[in-house]
């Protein structure tokens, strides 16, 4: 293949490529220049997998009521039960389809399963879900809390 074919060809697979590039030259000689970034864009989980009785569960996402981080161990709630998890909250966050809600440091909920919001004794927003469980939004969450939920 003759340089000018190989030059073209190149041109043609660096337009495919996601990232930027841009044509410059080394020691006299045509070269190209790529940068490929990471892609921010992780696949939302279907299943969440936990330890249960020394047992793992694999669980659709849809089916969890919130995750909880307490004593540098996360955990997430189901109907039948509480599961250990491996991940922490911030790796979850990432992973999480949107229906998915941080509302506190220690507090990822699924927002399908809120039954209410109200404020507690100091005016607080607490959020019920329909389990009956009971989850504080910390203040630096609230905003966020009021944007999804449209409140």
């Amino acid at each position: 293949m003759d340089r000018k074919r190989l030059h073209e060809e190149i041109l043609q697979q660096l337009t495919r490529q996601q990232g930027d590039w841009m044509p410059i030259e080394i020691n006299g000689e045509q070269a190209a220049l790529v940068v490929i970034l990471p892609s921010d864009q992780l696949t939302p989980l279907r299943m969440l997998t936990g330890k249960l009785n020394d047992e793992w569960y694999p669980v659709p996402i849809e089916q969890i009521t919130h995750i909880e981080s307490y004593q540098k161990k996360t955990f997430f709630y189901t109907e039948e039960g509480q599961f250990c998890v491996s991940s922490t909250l911030k790796e979850l966050e990432k992973r999480l389809p949107e229906i998915f809600l941080r509302i506190h440091r220690s507090y990822i909920v699924n927002t399908a399963r809120i039954s209410r919001i109200s404020r507690d004794f100091s005016s607080n927003l607490v959020v019920t879900l329909v389990d009956g469980t009971e989850l504080p939004v910390s203040q630096s969450y609230v905003n966020d809390v009021k944007c999804v939920l449209g409140f």
